[in-house]
C-alpha cells in the first residue's frame, strides 16, 4: 500500500470507495492486515499519526472499542501497562483519538501477531478495514503533498 504506486490505483480506489461507501468491512481480512502492515511500516509517521487521528474521531464508537479493547487486553496479556506508554483512558470505548493512535502505534510493531488476534473480533476488523480504506482515501487525495513526505507518493 505504501509508497504510493501507481500501478495499484485500482486498489487504492477499491478501498477509497469502500471508505465513501461504508462498505469496508466486506474487504478481504489478509488484504487488509497485509496492507495495514504495509502501511504502518513504510509510510511517514507523521502520515501514519495523521490517518489514524483522523479516522478515530470520525470512527463508530463500537469499531473503535472493539479495536481498542482487543489490542488492551493483548497488551495486559504480554504484561504491558497502558499508563506506561501515556494512556490515561483505558476504556477503549472512550479514549480520544490521540490516546487510541498511540496505542495501536505501539501495538503494531511490538507486538507482532496481535492485529491477527484482535481481527477475531468482527468490530475491530472492521476498523482496520475502516482505518486501511481511509488511509487509502487520503493518499489519493494527498498525492504530492502528503506531510513528512517530502515530494510524490
Amino acid at each position: 500500500m505504501w509508497p504510493f504506486d501507481a500501478n495499484n490505483q485500482q486498489m487504492y480506489q477499491q478501498y477509497a470507495h469502500a471508505w465513501n461507501q461504508g462498505t469496508y468491512n466486506q474487504l478481504s481480512n489478509q488484504e487488509v492486515q497485509q496492507n495495514y502492515q504495509q502501511f504502518m511500516q513504510n509510510a511517514p509517521p507523521q502520515f501514519v499519526q495523521q490517518v489514524h487521528e483522523q479516522y478515530f474521531q470520525q470512527a463508530p464508537p463500537q469499531q473503535q472499542g472493539g479495536l481498542m479493547q482487543g489490542l488492551l487486553s493483548g497488551l495486559l496479556q504480554r504484561g504491558v501497562n497502558p499508563q506506561q506508554l501515556g494512556i490515561q483512558n483505558t476504556d477503549p470505548y472512550s479514549m480520544s483519538p490521540q490516546e487510541a493512535t498511540r496505542l495501536i502505534g505501539y501495538a503494531q510493531p511490538y507486538m507482532p501477531g496481535m492485529l491477527q488476534q484482535v481481527m477475531a473480533n468482527p468490530a475491530a476488523k472492521t476498523a482496520l478495514a475502516g482505518l486501511v480504506s481511509y488511509a487509502a482515501k487520503q493518499m489519493l487525495g494527498n498525492r504530492g503533498s502528503t506531510p513528512g513526505s517530502g515530494g510524490n507518493l
